[in-house]
């Protein structure tokens, strides 16, 4: 299920990234026809693809969990920006609705890549949990000092009497040096 999930990530990322370093002019003015303010597309014009590529290179380098494991947190927040800004544009909060897509999502109306984009978002959450690191000794952390239920000496006192009480019921003292009196026998 994890190959499943990285190969699916990185035949979206590698293109994508690729296709956008291919043509950086061209990925620029798609950047500035987008609803946000122009020095955004400055920012993001080498921002998104470098990121794309890092979560491509995350997932391929292999036998890295650690890395595959960051390459799904990057692939699940770069999934979750795009699905907010096509969800955004799916409302109708843009005057227009701009996309600089390329590929095969290009042909995608924008309901559609609304789709498309939280199934990605979703396969990368679980590439997430799948890939989550495990403890060797289990998946719960053992406590280092015991839990305190009662803080009270009271309460300290009476379950140090039961403990006692209950030792001695299950081992009674019959080697002891000073045994008891018969008549303290039960």
């Amino acid at each position: 299920m994890v190959f499943t999930t990285r190969l699916a990530l990185l035949t979206l990322w590698a293109p994508v990234a690729a296709e956008k370093l291919w043509d950086l002019s061209k990925f620029h003015s798609t950047l500035l026809r987008q609803p946000f303010p122009d020095w955004w597309a400055d920012v993001l014009f080498w921002l998104l693809p470098l990121l794309e590529l890092a979560a491509a290179i995350l997932l391929a380098w292999p036998d890295r969990r650690r890395f595959t494991h960051l390459g799904m947190w990057l692939s699940a927040f770069l999934m979750l920006a795009f699905t907010l800004f096509i969800l955004f544009g799916v409302l109708g909060w843009y005057e227009k609705r701009p996309c600089g897509c390329g590929s095969v999502i290009s042909g995608l109306s924008w309901e559609q890549h609304l789709w498309f984009n939280a199934v990605f978002l979703l396969l990368a959450i679980a590439g997430i949990w799948l890939t989550r690191p495990v403890r060797a000794d289990g998946p719960y952390k053992r406590y280092r000092k015991p839990l305190r239920l009662f803080r009270h000496k009271r309460f300290t006192n009476h379950i140090a009497f039961y403990r006692a009480a209950v030792i001695r019921l299950r081992f009674p003292r019959r080697m002891a040096v000073f045994r008891r009196k018969p008549w303290q026998t039960a």
